[in-house]
């Protein structure tokens, strides 16, 4: 039975507004770091370009968004569990979950997005701006992005038990992604993000922090190879229940190859993650990366 809550703990909104912090005091950083930094060379300060071939990489947001008047059509599929081997052939004939998503891009550093997740039947609406792009010179160290999401779950009202309203369908996750393109082969990026639900299963929180790592290298011009890992923050003051009965979301590897055109980019990868809602992964999760819980999963982008 799913679970309601209408109020954000004290504490929530104590993380929420840091996190919020933050974002803002990086601005402010990288604007003094411009000003005090800057080169005469006319194209030292030119944008880097390339620190990630588009603006998802396996199961994480990127800082890149599509270009001003540009579509970005996206389809992601996550096979079963492998867990049974020659069975189902790892996962393939097991239950798949797909997204099909459509990106545009309404300035060079602002997208706005909607998809359509079969699992929970989840519509999506998202949104990506750039705040910052880093520069030849590094007179600004690092790209900085805020990315959002707000799900939409439009599964039976009789799923969400007594009281019903609207609001128990939503879920949300915000994000801060800062990333460095280091050289021409090899990008790291560092992204810390809350989510929310209005309403949860049993004993299952409505609020996370989770912190996210993940990086590229590049092998040959159009491929490379790419690692993810979230942690959820398991805070013990942040907690609903103080009980053994509470159950941690479980952290997530996800690792792969990725094939890029100037039209279409092709990920492969193996993950932890079912989901491909980024809230529902962060919250849900229980696949352990210890138990071999891993899963097939692929992703393919189209320009146009």
């Amino acid at each position: 039975m799913l679970r309601s809550k209408y109020t954000i703990q004290k504490f929530m909104k104590i993380a929420f507004s840091g996190l919020i912090s933050l974002s803002f005091l990086l601005i402010l950083i990288l604007s003094a770091s411009q000003s005090c930094f800057a080169q005469e060379d006319e194209f030292a300060n030119d944008p880097v370009a390339g620190t990630f071939e588009t603006g998802l990489l396996g199961e994480t947001q990127t800082t890149v968004t599509p270009y001003a008047g540009e579509f970005e059509m996206h389809i992601q599929h996550r096979f079963g569990l492998i867990e049974n081997g020659l069975e189902d052939v790892f996962g393939i004939y097991a239950t798949s979950n797909i997204r099909m998503g459509l990106n545009y891009g309404i300035t060079p550093k602002f997208m706005l997005g909607y998809g359509y997740t079969k699992e929970f039947k989840l519509q999506e609406f998202q949104g990506k701006y750039r705040v910052f792009t880093q520069t030849e010179s590094n007179s600004i160290p690092v790209s900085v992005a805020l990315y959002g999401n707000l799900s939409i779950n439009s599964q039976d009202k009789l799923v969400f038990g007594n009281d019903y309203a609207f609001s128990d369908r939503l879920g949300y996750f915000s994000q801060i992604i800062v990333a460095h393109k280091f050289n021409d082969k090899i990008s790291l990026q560092f992204a810390p993000s809350f989510t929310h639900f209005n309403k949860t299963d049993s004993l299952v929180e409505h609020d996370k922090i989770a912190l996210t790592l993940s990086g590229r290298a590049k092998v040959t011009p159009s491929m490379s190879v790419f690692f993810e890992y979230d942690q959820p923050l398991n805070i013990d003051d942040m907690r609903e229940y103080t009980n053994s009965d509470q159950t941690d979301p479980e952290a997530n590897l996800t690792f792969g190859m990725e094939i890029g055109t100037s039209t279409h980019v092709f990920q492969v990868f193996m993950s932890n993650y079912e989901g491909i809602t980024p809230q529902r992964n962060i919250l849900y999760n229980k696949n352990k990366i210890g138990d071999g819980d891993f899963l097939v999963g692929f992703n393919i982008l189209v320009r146009f």
